[in-house]
């Protein structure tokens, strides 16, 4: 538990300590369930979620073998992995000798017959269905009767991807957050057809590596992703309609929030948000308008990819985020193009309920669905996962602070005004009738 957790005996603190223990909690699982044995680790790819997955299994004393396509892929990957264990030493927080002896663990391989013996073997490629369906294809045929196989996918068909494996109850999904060998949340993604042993195994293993877990059904962007794609979506329209980066970052960080959308979609890539974006709208998991997340794909398409690259939602000095009028240009072009009307009026205030209401709808939506075991799992994503502030308690126990009542009329009033065309402001059955009946979000099905 963090320290912004622990502080204080407040009512947030303590529902997020009773919540974190919960998560861990399945309802349905059989009673002295037998685990299976996992020992051994593989992790497909060597990319910056591969490396990062693999640095968990190393900390925790698991011999892990890496797979990639190339040596030169492979080596970038050793090479950042041994740049943050070093970085970790020199700040006090691991030795030399622990750096050699975790670096000692991890193998590295261009042989897919080195996952044969693997208890474990998770893969963290592309987020493209192809290459995955591949990946999990070659899984399928390669691990041993019994092993476990999981996907790291953020949004993507678990269901499909465990099909593709022909042994789909060996299947879920490992959800890890980038930087994986930092962020504490994990979301274990329980397919249809996901053996119960396998889901318990998991479970027990997260906090051996140092991850807090929470169960998710399969849906798009399961708990966490599903609910940042409509805040995601109203931060790219109201930049569209003419608010800035640095106007709507400043909003949403007021509310205690690490970091606002725009910098937040810097420090992950533009050229990933895009990609997840595009992959959405070919599973039909996202609308077909043309206007959907437009600056986000823009940026991309003109190798604005953020940090990464020195450009994305702002303009980079290193790590510094610094305005940019380019932007301001390409949002009134893109404006223009999808027939959106720009104006000098956007407050705070809208940017806040236009950006948290949805994601709080979403959550509603999550729940009624039974996506999620309890509304203080969400919450434990969110603060885990998203730099939610813990002193708000997570987005669930948020929206009762606010008031349901408020947030339903809000996301009407909005529904009304921007016209709700693609049903971007439907307002979910479980918020409406919980406000109705003047009850708690975060007792919803207690």
């Amino acid at each position: 538990m963090n320290s912004a957790m622990t502080a204080t005996h407040s009512p947030e603190s303590e529902h997020l300590q009773r919540a974190t223990q919960d998560a861990a909690h399945i309802p349905g699982l059989p009673a002295g369930l037998a685990l299976r044995p996992l020992r051994t680790v593989g992790v497909v790819g060597a990319g910056t979620m591969g490396g990062g997955i693999a640095m968990n299994f190393a900390n925790a004393g698991m011999p892990t073998v890496i797979l990639e396509t190339s040596q030169a892929a492979l080596d970038r990957g050793f090479a950042t992995i041994r740049r943050n264990y070093e970085a970790t030493a020199a700040k006090g927080r691991i030795t030399a000798q622990q750096v050699e002896e975790r670096m000692a663990l991890l193998t590295g391989t261009l042989d897919g017959a080195a996952l044969t013996d693997r208890d474990l073997v998770i893969e963290a490629v592309f987020e493209r269905m192809d290459v995955k369906r591949e990946v999990m294809a070659m899984l399928g045929q390669r691990c041993k009767p019994g092993a476990i196989i999981a996907t790291n996918t953020s949004t993507l068909d678990v269901d499909a991807l465990a099909a593709a494996t022909g042994r789909p109850a060996d299947v879920l999904g490992m959800h890890f957050f980038s930087p994986a060998n930092v962020m504490r949340l994990l979301e274990v993604v329980r397919g249809a057809a996901t053996a119960p042993d396998v889901l318990a195994t998991v479970m027990a293993l997260a906090p051996a590596i140092g991850k807090v877990a929470v169960v998710s059904g399969v849906c798009y962007g399961f708990i966490g992703n599903r609910m940042l794609e409509p805040y995601l979506r109203e931060a790219d329209f109201l930049l569209m309609e003419g608010a800035t980066p640095q106007q709507i970052d400043r909003a949403i960080e007021a509310q205690g929030l690490a970091m606002g959308p725009c910098r937040m979609l810097d420090m992950t890539g533009t050229d990933v948000a895009a990609s997840v974006v595009i992959e959405g709208v070919k599973s039909g998991a996202l609308p077909t308008d043309p206007s959907y997340r437009a600056p986000v794909r823009r940026l991309s398409e003109l190798g604005r990819k953020g940090q990464k690259s020195g450009s994305g939602y702002y303009r980079y000095d290193g790590r510094k985020h610094l305005p940019d009028d380019a932007v301001t240009q390409l949002c009134r072009k893109l404006a223009t193009a999808h027939g959106i009307a720009q104006r000098s009026d956007i407050t705070d205030e809208e940017i806040v309920a236009r950006c948290l209401y949805p994601l709080i709808n979403e959550a509603a939506s999550i729940l009624q669905e039974g996506m999620a075991y309890r509304p203080g799992d969400i919450d434990v994503v969110w603060v885990n996962g998203y730099g939610f502030p813990a002193q708000r308690g997570g987005p669930v126990w948020m929206a009762d602070a606010i008031g349901l009542t408020g947030i339903v009329t809000s996301l009407k009033a909005y529904g009304d005004a921007r016209g709700n065309t693609h049903g971007y402001w439907n307002v979910s059955k479980l918020l409406e009738r919980t406000a109705a009946g003047g009850s708690r979000l975060s007792d919803a099905g207690a």
